[in-house]
């Protein structure tokens, strides 16, 4: 019967001459060129933070912040395990320079210094500025949703926090008042065990009322803003909202967002937000590339989802020159009968099918009637035509504030003795309304034009670069470093807990291009 072999070494022998930690990492070992990468960024602002002339020296921020994104790249994010990994992983341990780091070291470095840390995936994308990959000419902005650290059935209305706020504040009152008979019991000499229990009761208590209170001031403080208050408020992270979920359902999201550099891929103006409405943020966040990177004048050209494509980001984007790519549903395609040489005569009967239509819903169920694609504006006779040949007139103008935006509509319609008699009247009109009315936005022309562009084939070949390049941050973020839920509460932390993440994202993007020798050798960066 064959032997089995014993151990190469005794674990407990003594060795002379020791290996090298450096001798445990291969030369090509990936968390080289990390390291590298981040001795090139300056860190005398995060150095500034710390107070030298007390105490133990303190670990340098940049091994800290080194752990911290290699353990993304590995999927490893929890703080313990990060610790774990220091001590039983050589590739950690050699990032450390042998050092040890406690998980509450990590914990506390990682939830601090929000401005320094969402400048450190700039810096990155700096290096690959200077190696000629990052361009900042044709930038693509979007947004996505991940799950906050807040169970989906935790959540309640407005008035079911108040009521819940005041029946603790209630509770609260009355287990405050048998603390207090008890204290004096036992003064008396007759004292039992029930201080003890009311005052653990208290606590629980307590920490449940200070949690409702935190969702009721989130309430508040939406009003004040003038902000849509949600129908259901979660009780965990009340800065969270409830929204339909990438893989099906709804949960407490947050909505991360992200402009990202084309050509090179790599994440250049980031952000995240409580509101799921993404399209409002786009311009502004445009604004903060240009600030962080001084670009003397914003980019030539924007790539964005059809989401984005509102009345206010066209004009916004027509005042910087910005070139603006985006599909929208405002149809100028020949295909559409609706747009004929004479607009006074009616779509021919066998052409009435291909009219775009729209779904309208109502209390009695689900109707269709004609597009407002299906009608024609006549910018020199200020007048819509009907896909009958009848014009719809000016008749007034609506302002109205939605989600701390003006929306200034101009209302068309037609006489309704005309719309009696038309013989499209089943098609046109829903419901009770006796005649047609057509909304006509500000920025109406805008989306005319943005519309007739997004036709030309070389519109749709420059948006197609979007695809690959924007939506891939997400893609890596949630399935290579496995974030598809927060591990942190508030909207504050988890910003800062975003930003690992997209400097760890750029991090992978730029060793991929250092790696595919894409790039020249890393030299200080230029100050």
């Amino acid at each position: 019967m064959a032997e089995f072999k014993s151990p190469p070494e005794n674990r407990n022998q003594i060795v002379l001459f020791p290996e090298k930690l450096d001798d445990a990492i291969s030369p090509d070992h990936p968390v080289r060129l990390l390291d590298d990468i981040l001795r090139q960024i300056d860190w005398s602002a995060w150095e500034a933070k710390y107070v030298l002339v007390r105490g133990q020296p303190p670990i340098h921020p940049r091994v800290i912040a080194s752990v911290i994104l290699y353990g993304i790249l590995k999927r490893i994010r929890t703080t313990r395990a990060l610790e774990e990994a220091i001590e039983v992983r050589l590739d950690f341990r050699w990032l450390c320079s042998g050092q040890r780091i406690d998980h509450s070291t990590i914990s506390k470095f990682r939830i601090t210094h929000k401005d320094l840390i969402k400048g450190l995936f700039v810096q990155v994308a700096l290096i690959a500025q200077q190696i000629g990959r990052l361009t900042l000419q044709t930038l693509g902005f979007d947004g996505t949703k991940i799950k906050a650290n807040n169970r989906r059935s935790g959540s309640r209305t407005p008035k079911e926090l108040q009521a819940a706020k005041e029946a603790l504040t209630k509770q609260f009152e009355h287990i405050q008042a048998q603390i207090e008979l008890a204290d004096k019991k036992d003064l008396e000499g007759g004292g039992t065990d029930e201080g003890q229990r009311l005052n653990k009761e208290l606590l629980d208590v307590g920490n449940r009322k200070s949690k409702i209170e935190t969702a009721v001031l989130e309430i508040e403080t939406l009003e004040k803003q003038g902000e849509k208050v949600p129908d259901r408020i979660p009780t965990t992270d009340p800065q969270s909202r409830i929204n339909p979920n990438k893989e099906g359902g709804f949960a407490p999201n947050y909505t991360p967002t992200v402009t990202v550099d084309i050509d090179s891929g790599m994440i250049v103006g980031t952000d995240v937000h409580s509101s799921a409405v993404e399209e409002k943020f786009m311009i502004p966040q445009v604004d903060q590339v240009v600030a962080a990177f001084s670009m003397k004048a914003p980019p030539k050209e924007l790539l964005a989802d059809g989401l984005m494509c509102s009345g206010e980001n066209l004009a916004a984007c027509k005042e910087r020159k910005i070139d603006f790519y985006s599909p929208t549903k405002v149809d100028v395609e020949s295909s559409n009968p609706a747009i004929r040489e004479d607009l006074t005569k009616p779509v021919p009967n066998e052409m009435l099918g291909s009219l775009p239509i729209l779904r309208v819903k109502h209390a009695g169920g689900t109707t269709t009637q004609f597009h407002k694609n299906a009608f024609v504006y006549d910018a020199e006779k200020d007048i819509y035509w009907c896909p009958n040949g009848k014009s719809l007139s000016y008749q007034h103008k609506t302002s109205e504030v939605e989600n701390n935006r003006t929306r200034i509509r101009f209302r068309y319609a037609c006489d309704p003795s005309v719309c009696s008699q038309c013989p499209m009247k089943e098609n046109c009109i829903s419901g009770s309304s006796p005649r047609r009315t057509i909304n006509h936005e500000q920025h109406e022309e805008l989306r005319q034009e943005h519309a007739k562009k997004m036709t030309k084939a070389e519109s749709k070949t420059k948006y197609s670069r979007r695809r690959h390049s924007v939506e891939r941050p997400f893609a890596v973020i949630k399935q290579h470093f496995g974030a598809r839920q927060f591990l942190t509460r508030g909207l504050k932390r988890v910003e800062c807990e975003w930003s690992w993440l997209v400097a760890s994202f750029n991090l992978k993007q730029l060793m991929g291009i250092l790696q595919g020798g894409t790039g020249p050798p890393l030299g200080p960066l230029a100050s």
